[in-house]
């Protein structure tokens, strides 16, 4: 059904009074609140709203890879039916069970031209419950009432502006908002200001402060900056699991651009380029937690970057020793055409974080002992003591430790550095 006559057919159902399930609803419309009435829609009437904030990564990432998705197309609709029922698997067998139970509780929203604007999911479940009854186990009876949808028809001048903003209204301002995928909230900030929407508006619009729109901003930028430097650019999927490591390295940047962490050597705009490039690979790897903070943290603690001889040197080991991508995203798709752009990509990954994982792993640890010892500078004791545990663990006796002239070498300095403290103690 296209559009002219999903609006035909709306009108049409307005003008019958046994179409109406509720009445005095209030909604929020253009800066004003208006009072509606909740209609019974045949879902046969509706289309999903492929850019629904609950499906916005998938869809997104799905589109720059494939083209764009047309919803009144049978073969698109039933792809943005599966994102919308994986978005959220854990509830939907709850909620089809309070759908077949106790009806639609919560109305939805749609267009004058019938493009669901709030209630994909339940609408995606209710087409699911009428069309799979049997399927499912259900008879007739039990789902004949899941034919309809319950939504307030709104005005037909409603332009992309209007259902962007009463989308996240409805949805992304309310408590459930937490729901969503994290990433979800990052992209509706960047549509919401694409459509001429203030920062203000957004704020208000997500029951958020002003402050915190701008740092998810910031931090979608510092995302899409990651997905370039793999070549993944618009394919939001390959940011699942990372926001924590994304929110502390945007902090992160966000004083060393001020001047504010107290940092032992002067940097340029060039030292926080490879920082952040240093900190991708370690976030395509799925580092985080206090091994990822050491890399770059501020605060009193100081990390890697704080110290020039340590990041210096833990650069130069970074750049020598982590390995490239064998291939580039154009050639798996050359070379694999007929697959799923995704699934290639995710393999592609997983490849890398194999082969990567090792040096990635004791490069940093090597340096966050380093770090300690750093941290350690005015804690003579915990040194010495740290440094006799760890010359009392060598086993002299493996074929290395005579084997390796570095040894030699490391075992004169170390001597060296003993004889200069012995005198110091001596003088004393």
């Amino acid at each position: 059904m296209d559009a002219a006559t999903r609006k035909a057919k709306l009108v049409e159902l307005r003008t019958n009074n046994h179409n109406v399930a509720m009445t005095g609803i209030p909604l929020r419309y253009r800066g004003e609140t208006r009072t509606e009435m909740v209609y019974k829609i045949p879902l046969d009437y509706l289309v999903y709203n492929k850019y629904n904030g609950r499906i916005g990564t998938d869809v997104l990432s799905f589109e720059k890879q494939n083209g764009a998705l047309d919803a009144e197309k049978e073969q698109d609709r039933i792809i943005i039916e599966r994102f919308l029922y994986e978005s959220k698997k854990d509830r939907n067998d709850t909620t089809m069970a309070s759908l077949l139970e106790i009806g639609q509780q919560r109305y939805g929203i749609v267009t004058a031209d019938g493009i669901i604007v709030d209630g994909n999911r339940r609408a995606m479940l209710l087409n699911k419950l009428f069309h799979e009854h049997e399927q499912l186990g259900y008879p007739y009876e039990k789902v004949a009432r899941c034919q309809y949808f319950l939504a307030i028809i709104l005005p037909d001048d409603a332009k992309e502006k209007d259902i962007q903003q009463l989308e996240t209204i409805y949805q992304m301002g309310e408590d459930d908002k937490l729901d969503y995928n994290p990433i979800e909230k990052y992209l509706k900030c960047k549509a919401l200001k694409r459509l001429g929407f203030s920062e203000e508006d957004i704020a208000s619009f997500m029951s958020e402060k002003l402050g915190q729109i701008k740092k998810w901003l910031a931090i979608l930028k510092l995302m899409e900056e990651y997905l370039d430097e793999y070549d993944y650019d618009g394919i939001y999927t390959r940011l699942e699991k990372t926001e924590g490591p994304f929110v502390d390295l945007q902090g992160y940047i966000d004083s060393y651009h001020k001047h504010s962490a107290n940092v032992d050597w002067t940097y340029s705009e060039s030292d926080i380029s490879d920082l952040k490039t240093v900190c991708f690979d370690y976030i395509r790897a799925r580092y985080e937690g206090k091994e990822f903070r050491d890399i770059a943290k501020t605060g009193r603690e100081g990390s890697i970057f704080f110290h020039k001889d340590l990041w210096d040197a833990f650069l130069a080991e970074h750049t020598e020793k982590i390995p490239q991508d064998e291939k580039s995203v154009d050639e798996l798709r050359q070379e694999h055409p007929n697959e799923d752009l995704s699934r290639l990509l995710r393999k592609r990954d997983t490849d890398w974080i194999e082969t990567a994982k090792g040096q990635l792993q004791g490069n940093l640890q090597r340096y966050t002992r380093k770090l300690e010892d750093k941290r350690a500078a005015n804690k003579p004791t915990e040194l010495i003591e740290r440094a006799l545990s760890a010359l009392q663990s060598v086993d002299c006796g493996q074929e290395s430790f005579f084997s390796d002239p570095a040894i030699k070498a490391m075992i004169k300095e170390i001597n060296t550095i003993i004889w200069d403290m012995k005198k110091l103690l001596d003088r004393r």
